[in-house]
């Protein structure tokens, strides 16, 4: 008997919305692509590949065949930065498939997202990866991206000679391609290779350079920080109305106030409305007596003939133009 006939969907005689509609729809459609593409990494590469080998708008079924497949990618993926996580996850796998066997997790999913690129080998040296992070990402081209990604790493095994070790950073380019268009847009990997890191760069021009005569302002400051890093966390008297800042989660021993300068000739505390920029250059000190030289900037208002911390971090840290 031949399998009975499905009746034919009826036409819906209702009118589009337009394109708005189209475009909703076709960026969920993305967005739920690529967020199956990343829980299907952490499910292992069978999952991977059945998410990546088919389209979008098809259910998932079992797959079929163990061929290598791209990532698919969402149409605005270069605004997005996704090549730049892409070549990180990558270089990732490689890393980590020094040590594996042919049967690894590892393999399978990086022969997925870079076909072709053959695996490390460790031997009796193997490698740690303690983190990556992508520092630059330069256009090559439509739809190719060359991403630098800073590798920190760390030796596996201890007692290794200084002259084998391979602890510190480490820099790796990830050429990225991206094919097809709209839903069908798909990211592959070429082989790493290894590079050299960003060039020393010229120190900023910072706009606090002027000292401060006004010793009220440096204790309000001084005193304010040690209440806001320490125990005491009693930094209500020194803020303007007002004024609500969250304190950090540690509690610092001790904090010392090494040095406080403004932008430009601070006015005095009896100018009431005033009001001034300054930065200070702090030591906090833990309880298990490590010290974390740290830098805070302050807007400061005076009110009464006293200053008062308007704000944290109200202006830019530096000034764009670097020293001649």
């Amino acid at each position: 008997m031949p399998p009975p006939t499905l009746p034919r969907p009826r036409r819906d005689s209702r009118p589009t919305t337009g394109r708005p509609r189209v475009a909703l729809l076709r960026g969920r459609r993305a967005f739920l692509v690529r967020a199956g593409v990343w829980a299907a990494l952490a499910a292992g590469p069978a999952a991977l590949l059945t998410t990546v080998s088919l389209p979008a708008s098809v259910p998932v079924k079992p797959a079929a065949s163990t061929r290598p497949a791209a990532v698919p990618a969402a149409a605005d993926s270069a605004e997005a930065g996704e090549p730049a996580g892409f070549a990180e996850t990558v270089l990732g796998l490689w890393l980590e498939s020094g040590t594996a066997t042919e049967s690894s997790p590892e393999l399978a999913q990086l022969s997925l997202l870079a076909p072709g690129v053959r695996a490390p080998r460790w031997d009796r040296r193997p490698v740690a990866v303690v983190r990556t992070a992508a520092v630059r990402t330069e256009k090559r081209g439509s739809g190719a991206w060359a991403v630098t990604v800073a590798a920190r790493l760390a030796d596996a095994a201890g007692g290794v000679p200084a002259e084998e070790s391979v602890r510190g950073l480490r820099y790796f380019t990830v050429p990225v391609t991206e094919a097809g268009s709209g839903d069908s847009r798909a990211y592959t990997a070429g082989a790493p290779y290894e590079a050299a890191g960003p060039q020393a760069g010229r120190a900023p021009v910072s706009p606090y350079n002027a000292r401060i005569e006004d010793a009220a302002l440096t204790d309000t400051v001084g005193g304010f920080l040690s209440a806001f890093l320490g125990p005491d966390g009693a930094v209500e008297r020194y803020l303007a109305p007002g004024t609500v800042l969250a304190r950090p989660e540690t509690r610092f021993a001790a904090v010392e106030t090494l040095q406080v300068v403004s932008q430009g000739r601070t006015p005095g505390a009896g100018q009431s409305g005033a009001s001034a920029h300054v930065r200070a250059e702090v030591t906090a000190t833990d309880t298990a007596g490590r010290t974390w030289p740290m830098a805070y900037e302050l807007a400061v208002t005076a009110r009464d003939g006293r200053w008062e911390i308007a704000s944290l971090a109200p202006t830019p840290a530096s000034s764009a133009n670097p020293r001649s």
